[in-house]
């Protein structure tokens, strides 16, 4: 319920439409009751069994005066024009208020697509928001096609099975109210002993309603899962197809699937069942009604025969809105699953989280300080408890160009995901300028550094907005520099809109190479203090890295930068090179420095420079 009120609250925003549903709603039910309420006086004409009222009743606010006040002005038709023109009289009567009844219902769907579309657009935009600032340690929870599936079909199920809802929730309950008091109006104690089988119905929706809500549980996980296959598929399948492990894959997929498809059919099933069961039971109800009425009750029998006629139409036409209302019910359960999804991405906790009081940032005056730097990616006691990185000291100050080597996994990359706030520190600090670098705006901080990583990142637009990203201000002119520099622009060129091409969904359609070359250009084009190359080179070939390098030697003269390569070209551009194992640094100095303690970096060395 909790869930249903966070969704409701989205309404807030369409007060003024809410409004018109419902009032539009409400006059559909009441020309609809109006509508059926004029089989009496049609039946009275046809069958010549009108009472005639002879006097104009005077004016009172009860249902009485209004069916009197009807009858005495057919009379007078009657009387003047004969009983067909009365019929005609009722006809067109009943003709426009069907015409009404109907435009309201139009009405009614006309003003509420806006809320519809709205909350869905509304809720959209809430979770992607929350999805670009939640930090990477959520997503490594998460398969990226569970994720998606949270967005794409549970985001589609809330629209469909909850706000789709919105149009049965703002039209049935006045339809019900509406044809209850008309029963109630036509025969009281009828209307009382049907409503017995009420409790009956309730029961019935609980039990079923329960079973649905789990079950769709379980099949918005397993949609997931088989978005995480596809996702999967599509981004490995130059692996899948090169170890021909195209049967493996698909016995993976159809087992998940199949697993969908038996829950998919249970929960159809269950939600099928209360509609039928709501009707079966009203249908109970009038038979039980009549059998009451004719036999074993006599002084139940309505006055006429037209009258009693109105009663089981109305009756009828009552099991419309309640079935719709029991499929709203089931529907509304599958929603709340839904969302349910939906919220455990909204509310997960924002770990990253600004300090009280943080300070601005707009240049590195000093150094950058790692003090006792321990960290883990799972809760632990103490610091010697981590297995990432522990007790990592070091310093780096401004201008300086510090390269850090090491066998992979020791960390190298994880260090730079702390220094830009991706993950928060387990133990000891990071300090920029002696400040912890925790205290700073977090925008403030990472716009400091200027990262290109071995993970090149690109977007489904051009060339040139994939340069120009997060920096929207710079001009053609720079963009092109920035492009010179990484030695990507002649490439560009190449390309058949130039820095106008659309690159494709990760920019798969350049080679290795030339995504990286861009993702330089747009480090480049930020012109960041600190410079953070993280296997950067990594694609380049042997010429495309010594251009790289000519172009990368007087940029780092003028910035700090940190070095994470394991390529001597690079390693050799850097004033103090630290070597990192097993979570520390075990080795620091320069090339020379460490080559003559003939340690860990001499030992990489060697062995590199052999293998070249």
């Amino acid at each position: 319920m909790n869930l249903l009120k966070r969704l409701l609250r989205y309404l807030t925003s369409y007060k003024g439409l809410i409004m018109l549903v419902v009032m539009a709603n409400l006059l559909y039910a009441v020309f609809s009751i109006f509508t059926l309420s004029m089989v009496i006086p049609f039946l009275t004409v046809l069958f010549d069994q009108v009472t005639p009222v002879t006097t104009r009743p005077a004016f009172a606010l009860t249902s009485r005066f209004f069916i009197d006040t009807f009858y005495y002005y057919m009379g007078q038709v009657v009387a003047a024009h004969g009983p067909h023109a009365a019929l005609f009289f009722i006809a067109a009567v009943m003709v426009v208020l069907s015409l009404l009844s109907n435009l309201c219902r139009y009405l009614s769907f006309y003003w509420l697509a806006p809320i519809r579309a709205g909350i869905l657009h509304d809720l959209r935009n809430d979770l992607y928001s929350r999805i670009l600032i939640l930090p990477l340690s959520f997503y490594s929870r998460f398969k990226k096609g569970d994720i998606l599936s949270r967005m794409g079909s549970d985001v589609l199920e809330v629209e469909w099975s909850i706000f789709s809802s919105l149009q049965s929730l703002c039209r049935d309950p006045f339809l019900i109210i509406v044809f209850v008091i008309t029963l109630f109006s036509i025969s009281a104690k009828l209307t009382l002993i049907a409503l017995v089988i009420l409790p009956a119905i309730g029961y019935l929706l609980g039990v079923i309603g329960k079973k649905i809500s789990a079950s769709s549980l379980k099949m918005q996980q397993l949609l997931g899962n088989i978005s995480a296959l596809f996702e999967e598929a599509v981004g490995g399948l130059r692996v899948i197809q090169g170890y021909n492990a195209e049967e493996y894959a698909e016995e993976k997929f159809g087992k998940q699937n199949h697993r969908f498809y038996q829950l998919h059919k249970r929960i159809f099933r269950i939600n099928e069942l209360g509609s039928p069961l709501v009707e079966f039971l009203c249908i109970v109800a009038i038979l039980l009604i009549t059998l009451i009425a004719l036999w074993l009750i006599p002084s139940l029998m309505l006055r006429t025969s037209a009258l009693f006629l109105l009663y089981f139409v109305v009756f009828a036409r009552l099991i419309v809105p309640a079935k719709a209302l029991v499929s709203t019910y089931y529907t509304l359960q599958k929603g709340l699953t839904a969302a349910q999804r939906v919220y455990e991405v909204i509310d997960a906790e924002e770990e990253i989280v600004e300090c009280d009081n943080p300070l601005p940032l707009s240049e590195l005056q000093h150094e950058i300080r790692f003090q006792d730097v321990s960290f883990s990616y799972h809760p632990v006691d103490n610091a010697d408890q981590c297995d990432v990185l522990r007790y990592l000291n070091l310093t780096i100050r401004k201008g300086e160009t510090v390269a850090i080597v090491g066998p992979s996994g020791g960390g190298k990359s994880t260090l730079m995901d702390l220094l830009s706030r991706f993950y928060d520190l387990t133990y000891g600090e990071i300090l920029l300028d002696g400040v912890p670098h925790h205290r700073y705006f977090i925008r403030d901080l990472r716009a400091l550094f200027g990262v290109v990583s071995q993970d090149v990142i690109l977007f489904n637009d051009t060339v040139y907005q994939n340069i120009v990203m997060g920096h929207p201000e710079a001009t053609e002119e720079q963009v092109v520099e920035a492009a010179k520099m990484a030695q990507a622009h002649h490439f560009i060129l190449e390309l058949e809109d130039g820095y106008n091409t659309i690159l494709g969904d990760r920019g798969m359609r350049l080679s290795g190479g030339q995504r990286q070359r861009i993702s330089i250009a747009r480090t480049l084009l930020r012109n960041p203090q600190v410079l953070v190359l993280d296997e950067a080179t990594s694609a380049l070939d042997n010429e495309s890295e010594y251009l790289f390098q000519e172009a990368l030697a007087p940029l780092l003269k003028e910035r700090t930068a940190i070095i994470i390569a394991h390529r001597l070209s690079t390693i050799r551009l850097a004033d103090t090179i630290c070597f990192l194992q097993d979570g520390t640094i075990v080795e620091q100095g320069s090339h020379e420095e460490l080559m003559a303690c003939k340690g860990h970096y001499y030992q990489f060395y060697t062995t590199q420079k052999g293998e070249n």
